[in-house]
C-alpha cells in the first residue's frame, strides 16, 4: 500500500487511472466492477483537479489504491481548498431525461452508489493541511443497474 503523487492536471489525469486500475486488477477486482470503479475514481480525481488548485498554483495530488478483506479502497490526498464532498449532498434521483436533471451533485450520487464507503478529513499531513477522501467498494456485493 504506497502513496504515489501526481500532478494534479488534466493530462495527467489517465497516468493516475492507469495506477489505480492496475491496483484494482492486482487487487482481483472483477472484470465487471472495474467499469464502475474507473467512473467513480474518474468522479473523485477530477474534482481535485478542476477545484482543488488555481490555474496559477498547481498542485499534487497523492493516491493509493489497496484491497484489504472484501474492500477495495482508493485514497486521495490533496494540500488544495478545502471541500467536503459528502456535505449536503441530496441523493439525485435517476433519470432519463438530461435536459430536466439538476445541475450539480450528479457526480457525487453516482459516486454513492459505487462506493458503499466514503470518508472525508481535513487535517494536518505532516508540514501540510489536506483533503483526504476515503472511497470502498465491497466486492462481495453485486451493484447492478448503477448506471
Amino acid at each position: 500500500m504506497h502513496w504515489k503523487k501526481f500532478p494534479a492536471t488534466r493530462e495527467d489525469y489517465y497516468s493516475m487511472l492507469d495506477f489505480v486500475m492496475e491496483e484494482a486488477e492486482k487487487a482481483g477486482v472483477p472484470e465487471n466492477r472495474q467499469i464502475y470503479l474507473e467512473l467513480g475514481f474518474e468522479e473523485a480525481a477530477a474534482n481535485v483537479i478542476n477545484y482543488a488548485y488555481s490555474e496559477k498554483q498547481g498542485g499534487e495530488i497523492s493516491i493509493r489504491a489497496y484491497r484489504e478483506a472484501e474492500h477495495f479502497f482508493i485514497e486521495l490526498k490533496d494540500s488544495g481548498v478545502p471541500f467536503n464532498p459528502l456535505t449536503n449532498i441530496q441523493d439525485v434521483k435517476k433519470t432519463s431525461d438530461l435536459e430536466s436533471a439538476k445541475v450539480g451533485g450528479l457526480g457525487i450520487s453516482f459516486m454513492r452508489r459505487v462506493f458503499d464507503e466514503m470518508t472525508y478529513h481535513f487535517g494536518r499531513d505532516g508540514e501540510l493541511f489536506c483533503n483526504h477522501l476515503k472511497l470502498g467498494m465491497n466486492l462481495s456485493e453485486s451493484k447492478e443497474g448503477l448506471l
